[in-house]
Parts: C-alpha cells; structure tokens; sequence
C-alpha cells in the first residue's frame, strides 16, 4: 500500500509544477491503465492511451521532405518493462533579451 500524502504536501508540490504531468499508456494495457488513472485520482496526473496505432514505416507515403530525420527516439525503460512513459513538459521558449538602456 503506496504511503498517504499529506493534503498540504499535494498542493505544495501542484504549487511547483507548470502544469500537470502527463502519462501514456501502451494501447491494451487495461490494468495498468486503470491502476494508473485509480492511483493519481488525486493529484495533478492526466493519464491517457497512446494514440499510435502502429509505428510509421519507410514505404509510407509521408513524403521524404517533410520527415527528413526520425523525431522519435528510443523511449525509456518504463515503456517496455511497465507499458507507460512520463511526458516531459514543454519548456516555454521565452526569448532572454537583456534590457538596453537608451540615451
């Protein structure tokens, strides 16, 4: 049985986060999807099915230019020992512009 966490704690830890974390889960792992979505009910965790239905493949018509190297690289270990992987959050692109002074 996982520890319990304090409600404070909770928020505290929201607090720290830019949004919430999300987790993709295999297509067909049912139970680690229902445990997953049963075990985070609480906390700021959205879990949701891999939307793939099968990898993209070289004979595919997806046109040379418009994929000119592969994106995807190897997923953790979690994918294939546990059927999930954490998604990392978007970091925002702000531009770090120095203030200039004008005379």
């Amino acid at each position: 049985m996982p520890p319990k966490i304090s409600a404070r704690r909770r928020r505290a830890a929201a607090d720290t986060k830019k949004g919430p974390v999300e987790i993709v889960v295999r297509r067909g792992a049912i139970r680690r999807f229902d445990a997953l979505k049963t075990r985070t009910s609480e906390l700021p965790v959205v879990v949701t099915w891999d939307r793939r239905t099968a990898d993209r493949s070289d004979d595919e018509a997806t046109g040379a230019k418009r994929q000119q190297a592969e994106r995807r690289r190897k997923p953790p270990f979690t994918w294939d020992l546990a059927d999930f992987v954490v998604v990392e959050p978007v970091k925002s692109r702000k531009a770090s512009r120095k203030k200039t002074t004008r005379k």
